[in-house]
């Protein structure tokens, strides 16, 4: 037996706060004030900038040939690598349209 899934009907979630490596800006990724546009469910992302005002925008997953992608405000990202450690830890990577990649590390 074939075990298959629909990625239609997969519902994936980026809970809680990540630590962006490059600035130290911290991404909490909510499903608070959910909206669909243009067929994606976009949900409300906060952005709490190492320096100045924390901002809000919104990002929606997307399926972007074999892998998960992302949609934030305007941009587009692949999500390369996430992965959750035994102690609790995890890890993200995103990559852009020309190839620069963005870490990420969970907050506790």
């Amino acid at each position: 037996m074939i075990n298959t899934t629909d990625l239609q009907e997969l519902e994936v979630t980026l809970p809680g706060d990540w630590l962006r490596k490059d600035n130290g800006d911290t991404y909490s990724f909510t499903t608070d004030r959910m909206e669909i546009d243009d067929d994606r469910l976009f949900r409300e992302l906060r952005v709490r900038h190492r320096e100045g005002k924390p901002e809000e925008g919104r990002y929606a997953l997307t399926v972007e040939d074999e892998f998960c992608g992302i949609l934030l405000n305007e941009d587009e990202f692949i999500v390369r690598r996430l992965a959750k450690f035994s102690d609790g830890s995890a890890f993200m990577e995103w990559e852009d349209r020309t190839g620069g990649r963005i870490l990420f590390e969970r907050v506790f």
